[in-house]
């Protein structure tokens, strides 16, 4: 099988992550001959795959802002185009079979502030066109497969559930570099790896973290897309929507940068685990995921105390797990200040849980990667028996 990965945009961070780890595994698969991967240059994936453990896998940068056409010599020569991220991205008809992946309803679900109504509907007619064309539907997560028939009807009832929500930490721990940093940062921290966009829910999280009454000995860092912004000094506000709401919040917070908070941006792969395993805890406060949290199974795996948004994507992905999460409601400042308010009181009845429960049972990249090719083979008949 020749397949072609179409990804023009993706989610920095976690998207990025899942990307790297979800093609490489399919490359591997035997029924797989190549993998031609278009992503956008800012990606960074020419650099990030490595094509000699991987000599059939190619990523070709393509920054175009329109949907490649039908008959584009990128897509001519492929049995099946596998639509990584149709988020926002306009539907095309290439006379191929095609299987899209829907990670989650966050922007129909949970419409971002001051977004305006052309917008969303343009997106759901997008994802309707995606859905109603395509051979094949993957989703994340149970939840987000109800969320599609909710919002896009029974069409979206055959969709196939492939769990991605799987530690991805061995492929990027390195010692040396965890050994650098634990000397470099603050002791004792609460860690929250998300990236700036409002349903991330730092707004109620630096609330609840105002209200933490042990937060001088537990600082909170921040890693992931934009954070760095939240260090800015009015007049100097972020460009970017939303950023300055969080700033201003900071500011009458009085929470003090490099002290309380220590917002790090997008920081490198390979600096990923190491800031989570020397971590106090994670927290994770969203609004909505789609079909689970990395940073979460990353934590449990290597045995960090987690406090989790009581949402019903989290209560699937966790479902297996058999450590203790501390759950809060996260649309309350004051449930996610008690949170970390118990976890601080009961620490080590936690910690000791998690610990436990390093070495549950999980799939592998290659189980996941094993589930997609399975999609293609019936796709790929789909196709061949419609008119």
């Amino acid at each position: 099988m020749k397949l072609t990965i179409y990804s023009s945009t993706h989610s920095i961070g976690g998207g990025s992550r899942l990307l790297v780890n979800l093609a490489t595994a399919i490359a591997r698969h035997p029924d797989v001959q190549s993998v031609r991967l278009i992503a956008n240059s800012r990606s960074g994936l020419q650099n990030t795959i490595n094509r000699s453990r991987h000599p059939n896998l190619e990523v070709i940068y393509y920054d175009g802002t329109e949907t490649l056409p039908a008959g584009h010599p990128y897509l001519t020569d492929c049995d099946l185009v596998y639509v990584f991220w149709p988020h926002g991205t306009e539907y095309r008809d290439w006379n191929k079979p095609t299987v899209v992946t829907y990670h989650d309803t966050t922007i129909l679900d949970f419409v971002p502030p001051f977004t305006p109504g052309p917008y969303i509907r343009s997106y759901w007619e997008s994802s309707k066109r995606w859905l109603d064309h395509c051979d094949g539907i993957v989703v994340s997560s149970e939840h987000v497969k109800s969320r599609l028939i909710a919002h896009f009807g029974d069409r979206c009832r055959w969709a196939a559930v492939v769990r991605h929500a799987i530690s991805p930490a061995q492929y990027f721990e390195n010692e040396e570099t965890s050994r650098i940093l634990s000397g470099s940062l603050p002791s004792r921290y609460f860690i929250c790896p998300a990236n700036t966009s409002p349903h991330k829910n730092h707004y109620n999280l630096f609330l609840a973290y105002a209200k933490f009454s042990k937060r001088k000995d537990h600082p909170l860092l921040l890693t992931g897309n934009n954070t760095e912004q939240y260090c800015s000094t009015p007049p100097a506000w972020p460009e970017i929507a939303y950023l300055p709401t969080i700033v201003s919040l900071i500011k009458r917070l009085d929470l003090k940068i490099n002290q309380e908070l220590y917002p790090l941006g997008m920081v490198p792969d390979d600096y990923v685990v190491p800031l989570i395993k020397n971590a106090y805890a994670l927290i994770m406060p969203s609004l909505s995921e789609g079909g689970g949290s990395y940073p979460v199974e990353e934590a449990l795996s290597m045995g960090v105390p987690v406090l989790c948004s009581d949402i019903p994507v989290m209560r699937e992905h966790l479902a297996n797990r058999s450590a203790k999460v501390v759950w809060f409601r996260p649309e309350s400042p004051d449930s996610i200040a008690q949170a970390m308010e118990h976890l601080t009181e009961h620490y080590d009845e936690f910690k000791a849980s998690a610990v436990a429960g390093m070495n549950d049972p999980a799939a592998s990249w290659d189980d996941i990667a094993a589930q997609y090719v399975s999609i293609f083979h019936s796709a790929i008949v789909i196709k061949k028996r419609t008119p």
